[in-house]
């Protein structure tokens, strides 16, 4: 029983415990909400406080102030603490009583209010300034992300708006092999797609009307890069475009009467130049475009010997665009004057340039360098316009090392050669289908050494009699005509014949042409030639010594005896420099000239030997008034350098200078055409027959 009064005295002196606790924290509680009501009371904020005029304040006094503001409290305290508010004013009235029984005292200092003030600078530090410096790699370049859009597809840059095309920028990265066979995949898939629907189309299926079989679909850009680009899409826009502009330049009346009788005389004297039937038409000019590089003077021209309406032409080196190169030859169609048909190029100043005659595809050029050139328009890069061989540049007996002013082609179809001569005295004799070593190789030597004052001989110009390929006549820059043999004969050695001599002309030899010799009797002896010294002469060759003939003069002793010399039939004095001089294709007595003073002449031997039958003048005006030719030159006079006749029917003549322009003549039927006239072959043989006894 004692034990269990114990137990029970244990608890109720823990509950009185509890209990006093739990009443000394209602009293707290109640004394901190006294205290705060005190605080903020209205009434006492007159009052004066009796602290407030004592000058100082002694440590007891505020230690005993902060004790009686702010309570002790338990740690075992409980319930929500609230912020207390910041009184306005101090509160007076000395040594107050709280409800608890607690005692205060306010402090002697005087009120003061806080409040937030304006930022003041109070020392700033100078901060040096340097320049940025902005670098760029390929990790900055390529760090922003590219969002790809499908619709369009390419790759936008969010940063800067940029689109780029993923195949761009692949095609940047690869060689210029891959981007050729990625391409030509390209292509070939496009093909076949193509070729499924020429298949599908031939299957003959029932169509939807309503419903398209092949929608036309947009290619993307790699793809339209890649057909763009492709040869076979290149050489089809040029073909067809020539033959759009073909087909516009073709002149044709459309209101031309057919039952008319004949044309008016009023509508021949007005177009014509000259008598009816010597008349000389302009029919086309073809100048030099910017492109193609301007102040270009034009070295030769020559028409092809298959198609009558192409004509080639080589210029020398632009003055005026420097960056063009320096070696232009242009093939122009006398029905497209808009563009050449074909513009090749060399790497020097072309001098002269000669369709193949037995294969037409073949242009021959021979360069200021000593270089010569072969140009097959049949060949695909033919667009870059190089040429598909060209002969070595390194001198010696490989080739020339001096300009190429000439150039022919002899032989049959089977059987033909190229030759070409230099200033040096060199001539070559070289094989279509390999330019880099010559089969024949001749130096000319002076055969009068003493009359020529040095051993050098310097041709400018030659031409091939049309029967014999082994032989022809050189002009050389001394005035001379030279003949030489290409191979040893009896009598003769290969080079120079010293037993002939052609000494008429007193400066350079510009031109030299045998008689085509195409009719009833053989002109084939005949040859024309110009020169600096203003004239034209017409000669008559010397026959090549035979055998007998050479053995003869051997058992005479007159092996060393001087040259027999050889006088011209013909000599014509000129107003100006001759710079070139051709035979008529067609018409047996017919030979053009053109001359210094930019002037076109043509002579007829049967009709006049002195005054030539027609004239005319690139680029003029003639107007009939009276009777009276009136000229008007719109040009000015510009030298001509060459002429050539059309070869198959000698009805065109072409003729070009200085100002790079090429400017192609129809003649009338009495000077060009067909011959129609049976006693004009013969004619023309009594005439020389005539010239030679000196009648």
């Amino acid at each position: 029983m004692s034990s269990l009064q114990s137990r029970k005295d244990e608890i109720a002196a823990k509950r009185t415990k509890l209990a006093e606790l739990k009443r000394q924290r209602e009293l707290r509680a109640k004394d901190v909400s006294s205290s705060r009501q005190s605080i903020g009371d209205a009434s006492e904020l007159a009052q004066a406080s009796p602290l407030r005029n004592r000058p100082t304040q002694s440590k007891a006094d505020i230690d005993q102030l902060i004790s009686s503001l702010i309570p002790e409290r338990p740690p075992s305290a409980a319930g929500p603490r609230t912020p207390a508010k910041s009184p306005a004013k101090r509160v007076g009235g000395g040594d107050r009583a709280t409800e608890d029984g607690r005692q205060y005292q306010d402090a002697g200092t005087e009120t003061q209010t806080l409040a937030f003030a304006d930022f003041q600078t109070v020392y700033e530090i100078p901060v040096e300034t340097k320049p940025e410096v902005i670098t760029y790699s390929k990790g900055v370049q390529t760090s922003e992300p590219w969002d790809y859009d499908s619709a369009d597809g390419v790759f936008l840059n969010e940063a800067d708006g940029i689109a780029q095309n993923p195949s761009r920028r692949r095609r940047r990265k690869l060689s210029g092999r891959e981007r050729e066979l990625e391409e030509e995949a390209i292509r070939q898939r496009l093909r076949l797609e193509i070729e499924e629907e020429l298949r599908a189309v031939k299957l003959d299926e029932p169509l939807e009307p309503d419903k398209e079989r092949f929608p036309v679909r947009a290619l993307a850009p790699d793809e339209l890069n890649a057909v763009t680009s492709s040869n076979d899409f290149l050489d089809f826009v040029e073909r067809s475009s020539k033959v759009i502009e073909r087909a516009l330049d073709e002149e044709y009346d459309l209101l031309s009467d057919y039952a008319q009788q004949s044309r008016n005389a009023e509508e021949d004297a007005d177009e014509y130049v000259g008598r009816r039937g010597r008349r000389i038409k302009e029919i086309g000019s073809f100048p030099l475009t910017e492109a193609m590089g301007a102040k270009r003077m034009l070295s030769t021209l020559d028409f092809s010997p298959k198609f009558p309406e192409l004509l080639c032409t080589a210029y020398t080196k632009s003055q005026a665009s420097p960056h063009t190169p320096p070696g232009l030859l242009n093939v122009w169609n006398l029905h497209l004057k808009g563009r050449p048909e074909y513009s090749l190029h060399a790497t020097s100043d072309l001098l002269s340039c000669l369709w193949h005659p037995h294969h037409p595809s073949l242009i021959l050029g021979g360069t200021y360098s000593g270089q010569l050139c072969l140009w097959d328009t049949r060949a695909r890069h033919q667009r870059t316009g190089e040429p598909v061989q060209k002969t070595p540049l390194t001198g010696g007996r490989t080739g020339h090392a001096h300009p190429i002013y000439s150039l022919a082609v002899v032989g049959t179809q089977n059987a033909n050669s190229i030759i070409s001569v230099s200033t040096d005295g060199v001539v070559c004799a070289w094989s279509a289908d390999m330019l880099t070593v010559p089969q024949e190789y001749l130096e000319l030597q002076s055969p009068n050494k003493s009359a020529y004052k040095t051993d050098d001989v310097a041709p400018t110009c030659m031409s091939f009699p049309a029967s014999d390929p082994t032989y022809f006549l050189a002009g050389t820059e001394q005035g001379s005509i030279l003949p030489v043999h290409r191979y040893d004969r009896a009598g003769a050695k290969a080079g120079v014949d010293a037993r002939t001599s052609y000494a008429g002309h007193m400066a350079p030899v510009t031109a030299l042409d045998f008689h085509p010799a195409r009719g009833k009797v053989d002109l084939g002896d005949l040859f024309v030639s110009a020169g600096m010294d203003w004239s034209v002469k017409v000669w008559r060759a010397k026959a090549g010594a035979g055998a007998s003939s050479a053995t003869s003069t051997i058992s005479s002793g007159q092996a060393d005896a001087p040259p027999e010399p050889v006088k011209p039939l013909l000599e014509i004095q000129r107003e100006d420099t001759v710079y070139d001089v051709r035979w008529s294709p067609t018409r047996p007595s017919v030979f053009g000239c053109v001359d210094g003073g930019g002037v076109l002449d043509i002579y007829d031997l049967l009709v006049s030997t002195e005054v030539p039958v027609a004239s005319a003048r690139p680029g003029e005006n003639s107007v009939s008034s009276g009777g009276v030719q009136e000229r008007r030159d719109v040009s000015g006079l510009k030298s001509l350098n060459k002429l050539a006749w059309e070869k198959q029917s000698g009805k065109h003549v072409a003729v070009g200078g200085l100002e790079g322009v090429a400017t192609v003549f129809e003649v009338g039927q009495e000077i060009g055409g067909a011959e129609t006239r049976a006693d004009a072959w013969m004619g023309l043989r009594k005439w020389v027959g005539r010239q030679g006894r000196g009648l």
